[in-house]
């Protein structure tokens, strides 16, 4: 596949995700479907790890505008996100004597959803979000024109975010133990890129996707129960139930002990995963992408920085996507 067709491959697979997001945009803002929320959330992220890949042969003054429409709305769908994730693992507590905290906390946390509903309407409407989206024209043209460095681009982005997440997921098996959400931006960021080079014509083993589809599961549980025990905390303090309930404080802390060991679990999981097929996934992962004399000479085939798939502003509780 030659290099004009390799890049037609990858315009092809992100004018299909701005089509997509277009679709989805009226019903995740409106909050009508859980899904669509979802799905546009994921779907910016991987646009801005293709603006962050090709950040060094693009335009500013394109890149920034398309960036900003997928920024807002990650912002504003965010607590909608959240309180979706939440509301499902609520359904995973059966225990009788929790019922009681389980049912108070739905019902703050529908309330939570009403408010993100309406903040993301007010303050995002349809119509204007789907004209600003109107920008990726100008940087698709941008994108096209730079055809002859996307394959360096991409090779070179895949090292270096596989060293950062290599780095990371060591820190998580050993005697530091580091942060694990450096772990799970570093993944994401991993995975949209790898995602890119297959819509290029890049072959990987099925295995890598489906590996990595695991410990970002793993990773993404975690996230979810932590940010619910936190949920939990916050609402504890904003309604002063240890000095009005105090017997619903003390259910509600013991749901928040359960989210912890829960999130712990996945956490275990996902150090065991990487201690027994981290290095081989390594391996696999830059088989696929060798690195040439001629690339690494070259400033323009680096990228200025990691494209970073789930921006330090996005804090959201949904799962790996």
């Amino acid at each position: 596949m030659s290099k004009n067709d390799d890049q037609s491959d990858l315009v092809k697979y992100l004018d299909s995700l701005v089509e997509k997001l277009r679709e989805l945009i009226s019903a995740a803002l409106s909050g009508e479907d859980v899904d669509a929320v979802h799905d546009a959330r994921v779907i910016t992220r991987r646009l801005k790890a293709a603006t962050d890949l090709v950040e060094a042969v693009v335009s500013k003054r394109c890149r920034k505008p398309f960036n900003c429409v997928g920024k807002s709305l990650r912002r504003q769908l965010g607590p909608l996100r959240d309180a979706d994730v939440m509301l499902e693992h609520l359904d995973e507590f059966q225990q009788a004597k929790l019922q009681p905290a389980i049912k108070w906390l739905r019902d703050r946390l529908a309330h939570l959803r009403q408010e993100a509903v309406k903040t993301a309407g007010d303050q995002t409407p349809p119509a204007r979000m789907l004209a600003r989206l109107g920008s990726w024209w100008g940087l698709r043209h941008d994108i096209e024109a730079a055809h002859d460095k996307i394959g360096e681009l991409l090779t070179h982005s895949v090292h270096l975010q596989l060293d950062a997440f290599i780095e990371q997921a060591e820190d998580l098996i050993g005697p530091r133990q580091n942060d694990p959400h450096q772990l799970r931006i570093a993944g994401k960021s991993l995975r949209y890129t790898l995602e890119m080079a297959r819509e290029s014509g890049v072959k990987l083993p099925a295995s890598v996707g489906a590996l990595f589809k695991r410990m970002q599961t793993a990773l993404g549980l975690w996230h979810d129960f932590v940010v619910l025990a936190e949920r939990i905390m916050c609402e504890s303090v904003e309604c002063d139930l240890a000095l009005h309930h105090p017997a619903l404080q003390s259910e509600l802390l013991s749901v928040a002990q359960v989210c912890l060991k829960k999130s712990d679990a996945q956490l275990k999981k996902m150090a065991q995963l990487w201690k027994t097929r981290g290095q081989s996934l390594a391996e696999t992962i830059r088989g696929a992408f060798p690195l040439t004399r001629h690339g690494i000479d070259d400033p323009i085939s680096t990228p200025a920085t990691v494209a970073v798939a789930n921006p330090p502003e996005d804090s959201s509780a949904a799962p790996a996507a």
